[in-house]
């Protein structure tokens, strides 16, 4: 295996529309054909670009490298060239790492940010794997980030909830509202908050005078603890559930016995499963320095799904025939990290390439995660709650 990283300077306003413009430019003067006929003269060997942020920081904290290393571990000793391409959580970074893949003839792009304008790789006919939209015949979304906010419902439904309380801040409503789309309740009060609110009583107060029997909460950073101090001190006892997402583990330790009790609804097995023990393993022996942790199991499983697409390929791996073994996948394996995975497109026009309705839920006890569930398949659930919507 051969990787590389692709660092893209900063540019300057008139160079980012120079670059984006000529990036479509050249993209329209190459037909789906150049992009196949174009590969590597090996009968093995193809290249796969991985987009990531690799400088910087997301959502206030610094970006952590496990992504990335995950995905080249998986191809160590492969006849594949890996190339790491750093967005730098720019909108032109996407572009850049975009046209590099058209540039590099890739047979695969894998993305792991969410809302990606993906709009040259579906032009050039290549397959968009990870974090991928939901509509495009390219795509092959398996982040199960759809089953984030159903499965909060799901979650807060089991628990016996009828009547649902929402945190949300302001700007992601269109996320809780597949929440309290997703199931049946007798009520739902919503408390839409300001980013950085010095302040949270004044909602937490709202969901007590409406006797919500449980709370989704959509908030990121400091607001988590702010919400939960105000929930703790308005001694409203409810059932509360969160995407364990933006619960990273530095959060978990910060919140102490505020966060005890917390469910977080998640798309990764549980770190203390034996499937994930195997992984590491298998990550380890080729870089031992690799952090097991959500993110690094989760990119980890997309490379063996990608893997299990090439292998059904005849001929040489090509952007072509991986999407069309891709596509021909049927309970795909990821060594029992998740369940098996089927890309068949889903009915729901608005949700037609999500393949991965699973989620789980854990609950937060002084600092670590406990009492995780099953998998839990929430396909019916985001179904109803787009439908709705």
């Amino acid at each position: 295996m051969s990787s590389k990283v692709i660092r893209r300077p900063r540019l300057r306003a008139a160079s980012r529309i120079l670059a984006t413009s000529m990036a479509a430019a050249t993209l329209i003067s190459m037909s789906i054909a150049d992009v196949a006929s174009a590969q590597s003269s090996s009968s093995s060997h193809y290249t796969i670009v991985y987009e990531g942020q690799l400088t910087g920081s997301a959502n206030g904290a610094p970006v952590a490298p496990e992504g990335p290393e995950a995905f080249q571990a998986a191809y160590a000793g492969k006849p594949v060239t890996v190339d790491i391409c750093d967005d730098q959580g720019t909108t032109t970074g996407n572009i850049d790492c975009e046209h590099q893949a058209v540039i590099d003839h890739a047979a695969a792009f894998v993305v792991t940010q969410s809302n990606e304008d993906q709009s040259l790789l579906d032009s050039a006919n290549i397959p968009v794997i990870g974090t991928a939209n939901d509509t495009s015949p390219q795509s092959f979304d398996v982040s199960a980030q759809q089953g984030f906010f159903a499965g909060m419902a799901v979650a807060l439904h089991n628990h016996g909830c009828k009547r649902l309380g929402t945190i949300v801040v302001e700007g992601g409503q269109s996320y809780v509202e597949q929440t309290i789309k997703a199931e049946h309740w007798q009520s739902v009060t919503n408390a839409v908050v300001p980013l950085a609110a010095p302040d949270l009583s004044p909602d937490i107060a709202k969901l007590q005078q409406a006797n919500v029997q449980c709370i989704a909460m959509a908030t990121i950073g400091p607001e988590i603890q702010q919400a939960l101090q105000a929930i703790h001190q308005a001694k409203l006892k409810v059932p509360v559930a969160m995407p364990g997402i933006v619960v990273t583990p530095q959060v978990q330790s910060s919140l102490g016995s505020l966060g005890n009790g917390l469910i977080l609804v998640e798309s990764t097995p549980a770190l203390s499963s034996s499937s994930v023990a195997e992984a590491a393993k298998k990550m380890h022996a080729a870089n031992k320095g690799i952090l097991v942790d959500s993110n690094s199991i989760a990119i980890w499983a997309l490379a063996l799904i990608l893997q299990d697409g090439a292998a059904n390929v005849k001929g040489q791996v090509t952007n072509t025939s991986l999407l069309a073994a891709l596509n021909k996948l049927r309970n795909a394996s990821t060594d029992g990290l998740y369940p098996p995975l089927s890309m068949k497109p889903q009915s729901n026009p608005a949700a037609t390439r999500d393949f991965d309705t699973y989620v789980q839920t854990d609950t937060l006890e002084n600092g670590k995660l406990t009492q995780p569930s099953s998998w839990l398949n929430v396909g019916p659930e985001i179904n109803v709650a787009l439908t709705n919507s």
